[in-house]
């Protein structure tokens, strides 16, 4: 094609409405959508595993080359792709930072979005032509898993926002109920070159929920009292003027009566700062750990958004702000040995399938995992020699990963705790970091400088696991995870995880 673009992308979400865009932009003659070219599962559409002669090695190998095809085979047209916050992030990264690639920026009402994605997981709809088709059914509104999804949102489309604007280019924004208007569909189609208006667009798909929030929410007024405290800001999609949010504010965890907030970095040591806190407001310790407690809202208090939490900072002038790091390797690990190795509810799949398939990472077999032991395992021939090398291709992976070099997202348990830590500093500076294995002194220092009683907390929290760290440990071990984290070594002064045992 000629003009200012080479080729497009939907930078969207699941239930944001892109298979409307999608197909809405394939009814004019000289754009074509390929579907979700990058998804992890398929290519472009579900059960779908080849396009132009690319399959999953070839395109984990060059997804550049991919794009080429794609482009080339658009000959006078423009071609593009939809690209998710769980596709591979190198092409997304690419795209982003690529002035020859068009970027349409697609949002949605956060909590519509969260709703219907609820309710294709519990229909498994995901896709509706024929009204008679329809599945019904209602959800109950779970306000943790919200929080969390719209944490995610927010992060995914602030890094959109930033790049865009560090690199100087600009991106078409629009919103979901935008696209039922014909006439921005032709702005879309202008600023991909195409001269072609249509007078109509086809409506190939049909809204799966209609109707209102009441008719799709079992506890519609629980959830309604749930997000009593969050404004329409933290509610609607943000436009590409809006600030930046970087800080997942809704995981922060403050004190009831006292002047201390928690800033909990994922796969961190948080439950024994939560256990600390629990004890520092004189709290009864709860039955089913203390995540689980904070975010039932029995202990503590948690959810707050911007404005909530800069009116307990200024009805809290003298505050400490603390958050607690993990050494690398313990923390690698724990996710690997509790979201990799097992499999079932909660563990990641597609990824540890992955792993197995494309990055040489030797872990059990599905049909093994269920009910496995040690034993059962070293009957499959899966022994602590095993686990070491599996780990070690874990870890392996891990340097790619981080370095942006995988189609796998970056997932909390494992990416940089500075990273994590340089978001939370933009929104609440952090004033004491504790180390796990030195928290007690952390806690002292708190307690000294606050003036508040030193409580019984019991002894530091240790994980059960079927492999212990230290069984599996080498010094090629410490080598592979420096590797992998160097910044969180090098920031943070860790020492080795042998020298780190022994403080």
């Amino acid at each position: 094609m000629s003009g200012r673009y080479k080729y497009f992308t939907i930078f969207g979400s699941m239930r944001s409405g892109s298979n409307l865009l999608e197909q809405s932009l394939n009814q004019y003659s000289g754009i074509i959508c390929h579907g979700e070219l990058f998804n992890p599962s398929f290519i472009g559409h579900p059960k779908s595993t080849d396009f132009l002669g690319f399959d999953f090695a070839k395109r984990e190998k060059s997804p550049e080359s991919l794009i080429k095809a794609m482009i080339k085979d658009a000959d006078q047209g423009v071609a593009g792709f939809r690209v998710f916050h769980d596709h591979d992030q190198r092409t997304a990264q690419m795209a982003l930072r690529d002035p020859k690639c068009a970027k349409i920026i697609l949002q949605r009402d956060v909590l519509q979005s969260f709703i219907s994605l609820e309710i294709a997981l519990k229909t498994d709809q995901w896709l509706l032509h024929d009204a008679p088709d329809r599945r019904g059914g209602k959800i109950i509104f779970d306000h943790e898993e919200f929080k969390e999804y719209r944490a995610k949102q927010g992060v995914y489309y602030d890094n959109v926002r930033e790049i865009l604007q560090k690199s100087g280019q600009t991106a078409f924004w629009i919103h979901y109920p935008e696209q039922r208007d014909v006439e921005v569909l032709n702005g879309i189609a202008k600023f991909l070159g195409q001269d072609e208006v249509l007078k109509t667009v086809k409506e190939t798909i049909r809204r799966q929920n209609p109707g209102s929030l009441r008719d799709k929410v079992e506890n519609y007024d629980e959830m309604q009292a749930a997000l009593s405290h969050w404004s329409e800001d933290d509610i609607f999609p943000q436009t590409s003027f809006d600030p930046l949010r970087r800080a997942n504010i809704p995981k922060m965890v403050s004190c009831i009566s006292q002047p201390i907030l928690f800033v909990p970095l994922p796969g961190g040591p948080n439950e024994e700062v939560l256990r600390w806190m629990n004890a520092i407001d004189e709290g009864v310790p709860p039955k089913n750990g203390f995540a689980q407690a904070v975010g039932d809202g029995d202990i503590l208090h948690t959810g707050h958004n911007q404005r909530t939490l800069f009116e307990w900072m200024e009805s809290n002038p003298d505050i400490a702000t603390l958050t607690a790091v993990r050494h690398p390797l313990v923390r690698a690990y724990d996710a690997f040995i509790t979201k990799i190795f097992p499999t079932g509810e909660g563990t990641y799949g597609v990824i540890r399938e992955q792993l197995v398939n494309y990055f040489g990472v030797g872990l059990p077999e599905l049909g093994t995992m269920e009910g496995a032991t040690r034993k059962s395992l070293d009957t499959e021939g899966y022994n602590v020699g095993q686990h070491r090398a599996a780990f070690h291709g874990f870890l392996r992976f891990l340097k790619d990963n981080l370095a942006g070099q995988t189609s796998i997202r970056k997932d909390g348990l494992w990416d940089s705790q500075m990273t994590f830590l340089t978001g939370f500093n933009a929104a609440v500076p952090i004033s004491v970091i504790v180390k796990e294995g030195q928290m007690d002194a952390g806690f002292r220092y708190i307690e000294s400088v606050l003036d508040l009683p030193v409580p019984a907390i019991g002894a530091p929290i240790r994980a059960d696991h079927m492999f212990t760290l230290d069984e599996i440990y080498t010094r090629q071990t410490e080598n592979l995870a420096r590797k992998a984290y160097a910044m969180d070594y090098g920031r943070f002064g860790f020492t080795d995880y042998q020298a780190a045992l022994e403080t």
